[in-house]
């Protein structure tokens, strides 16, 4: 195995001063979610946290308890979980976030879409979007999941790749930890977990927080997607003209309103034939595409953070969507499933 000979612990504080070892003490402690004993309350919080949770089985009851711990950094979550008894656990798929998986040192069986993959020392699992999931933990077994939404990392998809792009993210179900990009990020997970176990202060100050936050996205897209070529991508000698430019600013800036080839064109002050060859040549895309995908992605957003007296209708008109049956039909077709159901979710 590749990890057998990697580095124990790491160092944290100077050599005179004693170390923490990540075998030895429990990770996010200072960040207690539950500590329970009771199935139902399990359910409750693992489905608080991660996603819809249904405990299929427990084979010893009065040896099983759940710990959940914690640290949001604002668009990610580092989460640890252990449980007493072995457990079988039914999460329902969740299509709004991509969860990197690993374990603290039991391997756990993971059943994606009837395909079986195992999480070790070596290998974690990336669960994504799909249609359904079965988890075998053993006893004692302990995770540390790392959690974000898929327009978080889409939007820091777009930022770092400096443009607009079709289609949707979709992880590589399973990643190696012993090297590469999974190495980097499972390092700098179990980093920040033992920074957290000294001083848990430095969550409060928002700058730090961000910066963390920054990172782990950063490094969860750096694991093996289907737009990795896109990361890799040198544009260095494409660049933007001003009328994409400015056409972009002025969409994103007027979401709500009612916006036609000829308001850009005004804005611009361009001919239709320069606005369309420009988007073409530099973003592969025309203006009325990027329109809609970005009220598509300021929808989803406002469903998944709406109150229970929010409305499908109120938020597809607040998205610049005129017509609310022609929102439903290509948000659909974008994310899988019906406004309705993305707010039915949230409530």
């Amino acid at each position: 195995m590749c990890c057998t000979n990697r580095t124990k612990f790491v160092r944290l504080v100077p050599k005179n001063r004693q170390c923490i070892r990540m075998d030895k003490i429990k990770p996010l402690a200072k960040f207690p979610l539950t500590a329970t004993r009771r199935v139902e309350e399990a359910e409750y919080y693992l489905s608080r946290s991660l996603t819809n949770v249904q405990i299929d089985r427990v084979d010893d009851r009065r040896n099983f308890q759940l710990e959940l711990n914690s640290a949001n950094f604002g668009r990610t979550n580092i989460i640890y979980s252990s449980v007493g008894a072995h457990t079988i656990l039914k999460p329902n798929p969740d299509i709004d976030h991509a969860i990197l998986i690993t374990t603290v040192a039991k391997p756990i069986t993971f059943e994606i879409d009837n395909e079986p993959h195992l999480v070790t020392l070596d290998e974690a699992v990336v669960v994504g979007p799909c249609k359904q999931i079965h988890v075998e933990r053993p006893a004692q077994s302990e995770i540390l999941y790392l959690r974000a939404s898929l327009i978080d990392l889409w939007n820091q998809f777009e930022k770092l790749t400096a443009r607009h792009h079709r289609g949707s993210l979709s992880f590589n179900r399973t990643a190696n930890v012993c090297k590469g990009s999974g190495a980097m990020l499972k390092g700098l997970m179990e980093y920040l977990v033992l920074n957290l176990a000294i001083n848990d202060s430095v969550m409060k100050v928002s700058a730090i927080r961000k910066s963390f936050d920054e990172l782990l996205i950063n490094a969860m897209l750096a694991l093996p997607h289907n737009k990795m070529d896109k990361l890799h991508e040198d544009r260095s000698s494409v660049v933007a003209p001003a009328v994409v430019c400015r056409a972009e600013e002025y969409m994103r800036a007027h979401l709500k309103n009612p916006i036609t080839i000829s308001d850009l064109i005004q804005i611009c002050d361009c001919s239709r034939n320069v606005l369309f060859s420009a988007f073409r040549s530099t973003r592969g895309y025309t203006p009325m595409e990027f329109l809609t995908e970005q009220r598509l992605h300021h929808a989803r957003e406002q469903l998944l953070k709406s109150n229970y007296n929010a409305s499908v209708s109120a938020i597809a008109a607040d998205g610049g969507f005129v017509s609310p049956s022609w929102f439903s039909q290509v948000y659909k077709k974008r994310f899988g499933e019906l406004p309705s159901e993305t707010l039915r979710k949230r409530k």
